[in-house]
């Protein structure tokens, strides 16, 4: 029988008052999502079961918003733990991966992850649009613990390298996440694929002027090997 593709968070927040804690962390360019959904009571949370699913991929997850749709999710799926009123789900990412991150579409219209210079800018639209979503949502708490020096963030808190953001109904509407991080070991691929692209255009630069050089050279030689003949010729006639 296939296994029918759950809403993110559609049942979860049927719970009275549910909050969320989404924890990423990012590490050697991982990004590693653990969210925790959990509510006053543990009723409808615990009627959920492990036939449920819920795709990593935002494109693959709204395929399951059509109720006519029995497609099974070809890509991954989150990890479940079940405790009491407490739901976890969990999945890693690779940077470019997680722009699609499911969790992330359900509460942001878009989020990007740009590298300008030495830096690596994360950063999402302002308005959190989950609490429209889900009405009984009460608060989300964002903590994002990263491994690279933080040059810029507009987080409420900062413990050590982990830098949290409170959301809730009231603060919604202006309350994007902004974090700029530090890049100068240039441990990215774009940054050493930039670099690569500079020293190929460097040589192509110096084969140019050797080039230029040598038929410089071969264009002397031959006037005056012309002009030479030409001299010998005038000679023998006189």
């Amino acid at each position: 029988m296939k296994k029918r593709i759950f809403l993110l968070l559609a049942l979860l927040f049927l719970a009275t008052g549910c909050t969320c804690q989404y924890n990423l962390t990012i590490d050697n360019n991982v990004y590693k999502e653990d969210i925790s959904i959990i509510g006053e009571n543990n009723n409808e949370i615990t009627e959920l079961n492990k036939k449920w699913q819920i795709p990593v991929d935002k494109d693959e997850y709204n395929v399951g918003t059509d109720p006519s749709t029995s497609s099974i999710p070809v890509t991954d799926t989150y990890k479940y733990s079940f405790s009491g009123s407490k739901l976890s789900l969990k999945n890693d990412f690779t940077k470019n991966a997680y722009m699609n991150s499911t969790a992330v579409s359900n509460c942001y219209n878009k989020l990007t992850i740009d590298n300008y210079s030495e830096s690596i800018i994360i950063s999402t639209t302002r308005n959190a649009i989950c609490f429209d979503k889900y009405p009984s949502l009460n608060n989300v708490v964002v903590n994002i613990t990263v491994d690279k020096p933080v040059t810029s963030n507009n987080a409420d808190s900062v413990n050590g390298k982990t830098y949290t953001w409170i959301i809730n109904k009231n603060n919604a509407s202006k309350k994007s996440i902004n974090l700029v991080l530090d890049n100068s070991d240039g441990n990215d691929s774009v940054v050493n694929d930039n670099q690569a692209i500079n020293n190929s255009n460097k040589k192509n630069d110096y084969t140019m002027y050797i080039f230029a050089g040598v038929l410089l050279v071969v264009m002397l030689l031959a006037y005056v090997i012309v002009n030479t003949i030409k001299n010998k010729d005038d000679n023998l006639d006189d």
